[in-house]
C-alpha cells in the first residue's frame, strides 16, 4: 500500500497536536483502539515515523482519538483525511 497524496500532511500534522499536547503513543493507540481501531500499537508508531502507510479509515481514527484525548486543551487539531484536499485554505501549498 503506497502514500496517498495527502497522508504525509495528516500524519505531521497529527504529530504535532501529539507533541503539544504531550500525548504518547502508548495512549493514543489505546484510545484508538478502544474507538475501534484496528491496527496495532506496533504499527502505530511504525505510521507516525514514516515507515508505513496506514489506510484513510484507521489515519481518520487516529485523529479523531487525538482530538478527543485532548479535545479540552488549547492544542492544535489533528486534520480528518478530507479536510486536506485541494480546495482546503489551511494545507501549505507545495513550493
Amino acid at each position: 500500500m503506497g502514500f496517498d497524496s495527502s497522508e504525509p500532511e495528516q500524519r505531521r500534522r497529527l504529530q504535532a497536536a501529539l507533541a503539544a499536547a504531550q500525548v504518547s503513543t502508548g495512549d493514543l493507540w489505546l484510545y484508538y483502539f478502544g474507538i475501534g481501531g484496528s491496527v496495532g500499537e506496533y504499527e502505530v508508531e511504525a505510521y507516525l515515523q514514516g515507515l508505513l502507510s496506514l489506510p484513510e479509515l484507521q489515519r481518520d481514527l487516529l485523529a479523531m482519538a487525538a482530538n478527543e484525548l485532548f479535545n479540552d486543551q488549547a492544542s492544535p487539531r489533528a486534520p480528518y483525511a478530507d479536510e486536506l484536499g485541494s480546495g482546503d485554505p489551511s494545507r501549505p501549498e507545495d513550493p
